[in-house]
């Protein structure tokens, strides 16, 4: 009976003990299991593109994720096919995107049928202001210049967006422009798929001013082969592009933030929603991560997830309020 009873009280101590060491592992909450796909809604070199190397590279530096994973570049139709591809993959933790206001432009203009409601908001990580810029021999030395020639004849020089039409960087244009009284609906506008495409093509003489993000223009001002017109940004920008006068400097319409952040398909997990709120908080507070904004004229704006899906809503509601006095709000 002795014995019985000490081998009955050894297997009620082990299966205590297990039961003791797997609430802390439950505890820990999920992790992933498989590759995860990091999708870029743009073409490989653009700032989006950019922004996502960024992130992939610090969370594998910094062993931030137990797998392996992989920049997914999905381009075209204003962000509209990397949308789908995410949405069709929820709940699937494994896929998240990188993702800009255009995810809100896009469904305001009616170009795509999903809203930030359709996903799981998960960060966002920093601001990047919108140069416009053109090639150093133009006649054009601010945005002043350039808007006063656009109302006295709109079509006099081709405007290069590096995003779909009705996207950030045609607001970028159309705030100034709509404020300096010119008619917008007879400028000539070229769209590009991403700001890489863009400086080519006014590095090569197809159009005649660019609307893009810093971190791909500042290069080519400090090479001395293009010169900032104006800049979306409230304040004058500090490093290369601090000689760039801001459009509400100018007198004009025209600061606008250009947010780059995260999200995940819809339903996401809150124990999952947590997990990337602990690497992408980590990537936020990380030293290369304040290097790359310096060196990128990034401003971290960063918010976790609770954050970021109060600030999509107000976002949105701001943006639809823009885009409604600029004749934008449901665009085929």
């Amino acid at each position: 009976m002795n014995y019985l009873f000490k081998n009955r009280y050894l297997c009620f101590f082990v299966g205590a003990l297990v039961l003791a060491l797997a609430v802390p592992a439950g505890a820990q909450g999920w992790r992933p299991q498989q590759n995860i796909a990091l999708i870029v809604p743009s073409t490989a070199g653009g700032s989006l593109d950019h922004v996502g190397r960024t992130i992939q590279r610090i969370w594998d530096q910094q062993k931030l994720l137990p797998t392996s994973s992989t920049v997914v570049n999905m381009g075209g139709a204003g962000h509209v096919l990397a949308y789908n591809f995410l949405h069709a993959r929820a709940p699937n933790p494994h896929f998240i995107s990188i993702t800009s206001s255009n995810l809100h432009v896009s469904h305001i203009n009616g170009r795509h049928h999903l809203s930030y409601r359709d996903f799981t908001p998960l960060a966002v990580m920093l601001t990047e202001y919108i140069a416009i810029a053109v090639r150093a021999d133009s006649p054009l030395k601010t945005g002043r210049d350039l808007v006063e020639a656009l109302r006295e004849d709109p079509r006099k020089y081709s405007l290069a967006i590096s995003s779909a039409v009705g996207g950030t960087h045609h607001i970028s244009f159309g705030l100034p422009l709509q404020s300096g009284k010119v008619d917008i609906n007879r400028t000539r506008l070229v769209a590009f798929t991403s700001t890489g495409e863009g400086v080519t093509a006014l590095l090569g003489g197809h159009v005649d001013v660019l609307s893009g993000g810093t971190v791909q223009i500042a290069p080519h001002v400090a090479s001395g082969r293009m010169r900032v017109l104006a800049v979306s940004s409230p304040k004058r920008m500090t490093g290369l592009l601090a000689s760039a006068p801001t459009w509400p400097e100018l007198g004009y319409k025209g600061a606008l933030e250009n947010w780059r952040g995260v999200m995940g398909g819809k339903g996401i997990t809150p124990t999952q929603i947590a997990y990337w709120d602990g690497v992408f908080g980590k990537i936020a507070a990380s030293a290369e991560f304040k290097e790359q904004a310096d060196k990128n004229q990034w401003e971290i704006a960063y918010k976790n997830s609770a954050e970021t899906a109060k600030f999509f809503a107000s976002e949105y509601a701001d943006l639809k309020s823009v885009m409604d006095f600029l004749g934008l709000s449901g665009k085929p």
